[in-house]
């Protein structure tokens, strides 16, 4: 499963320079949400972008550009990193408001997902959202993610972390005779 990847409706490819545009935008858009204003500019968005860049090439993962298939147009990014101050791997995603709420979210998480596990083999991801997202938290659901506990991440309070709820092993199957944990339960790693 090389890149990009490819589902029914999107492309994740590594990101350019190129989508500098699209990156402020989506910095913008979820700022707005975040806080109720914009506050990223293009030297902000540049250099999360040249950081995404540097980690896809030192990694072999990133947050990726999302295009339609359809159009090439490029809508969002989703991915898979190195979640702040952690080991932890963390998947990710963002979308152009006006894209939102049209499954994109979910599509290419679990494209980032299934990356992670069959080709990076590892042994969890997790992904965080302010309690209040409600649409992120649907995205991580639909994922098969379960509620792991609140935590502070990026300096703010009262973040979800969740987890799979499998135990996985390092390809992302289910290991022989482990049952699936139930909501709220303790997350557990891969062998």
């Amino acid at each position: 499963m090389p890149l990009p990847l490819v589902t029914e409706r999107l492309r994740l490819r590594p990101a350019t320079l190129d989508d500098l545009d699209v990156w402020l935008a989506l910095s913008r858009d979820a700022e707005e949400l975040w806080y109720g204003e914009p506050r990223s500019n293009v030297d902000d968005a540049r250099s999360r972008l040249l950081w995404h860049m540097a980690n896809q090439e030192q990694h072999g993962f990133a947050s990726w550009a999302v295009e339609l298939r359809a159009s090439g147009q490029v809508v969002g990014a989703a991915g898979l990193g190195h979640l702040a101050d952690s080991e932890e791997i963390e998947v990710g995603y963002r979308f152009l408001k006006e894209h939102w709420g049209k499954g994109y979210a979910t599509e290419a998480a679990r494209a980032s997902i299934a990356f992670g596990f069959e080709e990076l083999r590892l042994d969890r991801i997790v992904a965080v959202t302010l309690p209040t997202n409600a649409a992120s938290r649907r995205v991580m659901e639909k994922c098969g993610m379960s509620f792991v506990g609140v935590t502070t991440h990026h300096g703010e309070p009262s973040r979800e972390i969740r987890d799979r709820p499998l135990m996985l092993d390092r390809r992302g199957a289910p290991l022989a005779g482990m049952a699936q944990t139930k909501p709220g339960s303790a997350a557990v790693r891969g062998a």
